[in-house]
């Protein structure tokens, strides 16, 4: 039939700006934003020649650059170690580009000095952390009732045991789903919620501030997740 021709295969589907390939996975997705971004990045290390002011040149890199690293991470978010690293080299190729201008010298030889260390000098976490937080801040703001999302909320449920008072140990806050592939272990919802389940040890979600909450959960991000 003629209209069996003007079917167009396609190895990649894009919904709202986030691409998904046949193996209903985001690898051409992450493989894209690289690329835009490493252009974009050498964009702005041209131009900013002239600029003597280190919060002009960070403002230009956030705009330019870091905001198609996080655009919608919390649904591509990777957890494969390779395309996580694909993502942070960018920064961190900007950070040390940052570290020459202020001292002339480029830390990577002689000056040994850790790419975490770098980025504290400037103010920057890594890109994994920041997208872990940014899923447990949506997380905590569903859970006060400032967004709404019913799909989302039904997948979040409360660990309410029969024999807690026979207990020594109070039990976790959330029921975090158990997965027999280490695909589902390492899924975006699952990790969220065993860190939420490490944050709930330290604070009060439902009635701490914000500001207690960023800190606490960078704190568990950084150092014990």
């Amino acid at each position: 039939m003629i209209w069996l021709d003007l079917i167009k295969i396609v190895e990649t589907v894009r919904d709202l700006g986030v691409c998904l390939n046949t193996q209903l996975t985001f690898r051409d997705h992450i493989i894209n934003i690289c690329k835009k971004a490493y252009r974009n990045l050498g964009f702005v290390l041209r131009r900013i020649e002239g600029i003597n002011s280190i919060y002009v040149v960070k403002t230009l890199f956030n705009a330019l650059v870091r905001t198609h690293l996080e655009n919608n991470a919390i649904i591509w978010a990777p957890h494969e170690t390779k395309y996580s690293f694909m993502l942070e080299r960018i920064q961190n190729k900007f950070t040390r580009f940052l570290y020459l201008r202020l001292y002339g010298v480029y830390p990577f030889y002689p000056l040994m000095y850790p790419t975490l260390f770098i980025l504290g000098m400037f103010g920057y976490n890594n890109l994994a952390s920041r997208r872990k937080f940014a899923l447990l801040s949506y997380l905590f703001k569903l859970l006060r009732g400032k967004l709404l999302n019913p799909g989302v909320l039904a997948e979040i449920k409360l660990n309410v045991p029969a024999n807690f008072v026979l207990r020594r140990r109070q039990p976790p806050m959330f029921v975090v789903p158990y997965g027999r592939t280490n695909l589902l272990n390492k899924a975006p919802m699952t990790q969220a919620l065993r860190t939420l389940n490490k944050i709930c040890e330290q604070i009060d979600i439902f009635i701490c501030t914000v500001t207690e909450f960023t800190r606490t959960s960078y704190y568990i991000i950084c150092y014990n997740d």
